[in-house]
Order: C-alpha cells, then sequence, then structure tokens
C-alpha cells in the first residue's frame, strides 16, 4: 500500500483550510487580488498548484482569489475538458469552462473586480513563489495590458500562505517525523562491521517499501549515509568502498514523504562503547548538540531569521570550531525544502529572506554540523515548529551518540 501520497479529499480539506488563511494574509501583504496563471502543469508545475488549487490542469487557466471589503470570492477559469474535475473539487465559488480560450473571460472577470494589485507568482528570493513561466507571464501582458502595471511579486502572500501550516499540516509533518525515527530504530541493529555506505543505504530503500512511503527528495541521496572520517556531509551518493570500521561514526541524513508530507532528520552512530567515545568526538557533539538546542530556546514569533541563526554560529564559534556555511534551517512541509522564510545568517546570497520574521505554525529544520580534526564531521538535524511563545520538537531530539558494539 502506497502512503507517500495524499487522498484527494484530505488534500481538498487542506486547500480549504488555506483558503481560510487567505483574506487574512491578502490584506496583511496588501495584495487585494492573487492569480494563479497556469497550464500543462504535470510538466511544468506551479509550486502554488499544491498549496491552493491541487491537481493538475491541461490548457491554460487561471485561478483568481479577490478580495473585496474582507470577503474572498474565488473563480478558477480553465478549459471546458479541465472544468469537470474542477468543479468536483469544491473549491471555487465560480467555475467557467471556456471552449474558446481564456482571453475574454479572463478580461471580463478582471473588469469587474478592478484590484488594485495583482499578485502574480514569481520571485528572485523564494523558489516556491516563483512558478509564474516567463513565456506566461508575456501572455498574461497581453491578456490584461491594461493593468500590467498593477502586477506585482506574490512572494509575500505565497510565503506567509506555505509558512503558516494549518493543524492538520503540522500532524502530517509529526507523523512523518516518528516514521523516520521509526525506520531509524529499525534499521540500526541491522549495521555491522565492514558494510558499506551503499549497502545501508539499501537497507534503508527496503524498509520505505514496506512502510509504503517514499524519499523526501531525491533518491540517490536519501537517505544520505556518511560512514567515518574521510567523509565530507552534504547531499552525495553513498559510496561503495567507504565502510563501516569500530571506532567511527556513521551519519545519515534522511527523510520520508508520507501522505504528502516530508520530513528531514540527521541522525549519528558511534560503533563502540559509550566509554570508549573520544573526548574529541563528545566535545563536537556536545557543541552540536547544544547549539541546536540554543536556537530553540530563542526562536519564537516575530524575531527576525537570521537571529535565530545568530544564537547557534556564535556559539560554535565559542567552542573553538569554524562557522558552517549553510543556514540554521530551513522550512518543511509538502517538500523537505519548503521555500519562505529561511534561518540562516545576513549574506547575499539569501536577499534579505534571513531578516524577515519567524511566524508561529511555521516547521523548521534546526541542522548544523561541526568538523573534528581526526573523525571526520558530527552533524544534527531535528524538526520543530514555532508555537506561540517558542517552539516544540517534533520528536525527541538526539541527546547522545547512538552507540553500536
Amino acid at each position: 500500500m502506497n502512503r507517500a501520497h495524499l487522498s484527494n479529499e484530505l488534500l481538498y480539506k487542506i486547500i480549504k483550510e488555506k483558503h481560510n488563511q487567505l483574506p487574512t494574509i491578502m490584506k496583511e501583504v496588501g495584495i487585494d487580488c492573487w492569480l494563479i496563471f497556469a497550464r500543462e502543469t504535470a510538466s511544468t508545475p506551479d509550486p502554488a498548484m499544491e498549496l491552493a488549487v491541487g491537481g493538475e490542469v491541461v490548457g491554460k487557466s487561471a485561478f483568481v482569489f479577490s478580495l473585496k471589503d474582507g470577503v474572498l470570492n474565488k473563480t478558477a477559469i480553465v478549459a471546458y475538458f479541465d472544468a469537470n474535475a474542477t468543479k468536483k473539487k469544491g473549491l471555487w465559488d465560480e467555475v467557467i469552462g471556456c471552449t474558446e480560450g481564456i482571453v475574454e473571460p479572463m478580461q471580463q472577470l478582471f473588469r469587474t473586480i478592478d484590484p488594485s494589485k495583482i499578485g502574480i507568482n514569481f520571485s528572485k528570493s523564494d523558489v516556491t513563489s516563483d512558478g509564474l513561466t516567463y513565456g506566461m507571464y508575456l501572455i498574461l501582458e497581453e491578456i490584461l495590458s491594461e493593468m500590467k502595471d498593477r502586477f506585482c511579486s506574490a512572494t509575500p502572500l505565497i510565503r506567509a500562505l506555505r509558512g503558516r501550516k494549518t493543524p492538520i499540516e503540522i500532524e502530517l509533518v509529526t507523523k512523518a517525523c516518528e516514521l523516520t525515527e521509526e525506520i531509524n530504530r529499525k534499521i540500526a541493529p541491522q549495521f555491522k562491521i565492514g558494510m558499506s555506505e551503499f549497502d545501508i543505504q539499501q537497507l534503508f530503500f527496503e524498509e520505505m517499501e514496506k512502510q509504503g512511503v517514499e524519499e523526501a527528495w531525491q533518491r540517490d541521496c536519501c537517505p544520505s549515509i556518511d560512514a567515518g572520517p574521510n567523509k565530507e556531509l552534504g547531499h552525495d551518493s553513498p559510496q561503495k568502498d567507504l565502510k563501516i570500521q569500530k571506532g567511527h561514526t556513521l551519519h545519515n541524513d534522511f527523510g520520508v514523504r508520507l501522505k504528502g508530507y516530508c520530513s528531514d532528520i540527521q541522525r549519528m552512530w558511534y560503533f563502540g562503547k559509550e566509554e570508549d567515545i573520544p573526548e574529541e568526538l563528545i566535545h563536537a557533539f556536545e557543541t552540536v548538540r547544544d547549539a541546536i538546542q540554543r536556537a530553540a530556546d530563542y526562536i519564537k514569533p516575530g524575531v527576525p531569521a537570521y537571529m535565530v541563526d545568530k544564537q547557534a554560529r556564535d556559539y560554535v564559534i565559542e567552542r573553538g570550531y569554524d562557522e558552517y556555511m549553510h543556514s540554521l534551517g530551513h522550512q518543511v512541509g509538502k517538500q523537505a525544502h519548503d521555500g519562505g522564510v529561511n534561518l540562516g545568517a545576513r549574506w547575499k546570497i539569501y536577499n534579505g529572506v534571513t531578516d524577515l520574521p519567524v511566524e508561529e505554525n511555521s516547521i523548521y529544520t534546526l541542522e548544523l554540523e561541526v568538523k573534528t580534526k581526526h573523525y571526520g564531521q558530527v552533524s544534527l538535524e531535528e524538526d520543530i515548529v514555532v508555537t506561540k511563545d517558542g517552539c516544540r520538537f517534533l520528536v525527541p531530539p538526539q541527546r547522545k551518540f547512538i552507540t553500536i558494539e
């Protein structure tokens, strides 16, 4: 039984919850009309479709959310062969099926609603808000030529809509995290001295198949398996010539897709007795563990994202390690990397996103690594949900090396 994908019934229930969030968000960001403009979404999907529409379309389609006097109106303009499926979802106030193209219905609708700002899906900073292709943008300029000066990026709207997880979404990500930990616990007793990274990854593939779930990101590096001191951590395929040895560590970066939602967790093992773990490794592990905890203790709604990262980054440096060269955390949801605000330093690469505030009900990873002199890298990753006054871990965080004698 495949449990990786969300049922249509639950998908549409979540989308209705997202639609209920829209009036508040649209008012906050000052966009009174949001337009998802798409075609052939099986081959060129817009990430916003899974968030607010659900399913696929073939012909050119316009999904229009307009807000007036606090009331949200939702109209789907689609090709006639997409109309019945769109109506059956029960998501729209009006579905217009077109036999001769959508130009005239779109022009008529937009003249009627006469929005002041039309949010469209392009973004320089958020990949999940950048679903409108350049070709479709040119077509849109032609159709709404009288209003193209009202176009603006829908990034702040999509960022909030995707980031503010609903209760159902939080429950689904939590269950994905719980299953990830269950699989880790089930597979670990099968680790043996002399097994290669490749052998270990195959064990995870076999268990995922039994559980009816899929990897949360590309299969060749989910899980990412890292054995011993000579492997640089990252999104890399496991090696057949790197094998478990006594006195070495094993690291994995692993997540599953369960009912359409993902987890993203890192764990570490040590092959030997707990009392034999070298002090150098203990110091490194405690540094990573405590840096994550410091960030978790600091995070709450309203704080700038970069300040959360700073709590962990400064602590790592204080403990004598080089700073990690990535953000402390990214959002998790429908994707393992779910877009929106990330918890990173104020580097130019992030285009100001890390200056934005953390929001309640966002789900983040907290992850970092340090490099030891003799034993390679030590890395952990935990998943949290931001609460009203702090955060909570979705599964208990790893507090010490898991030893395998």
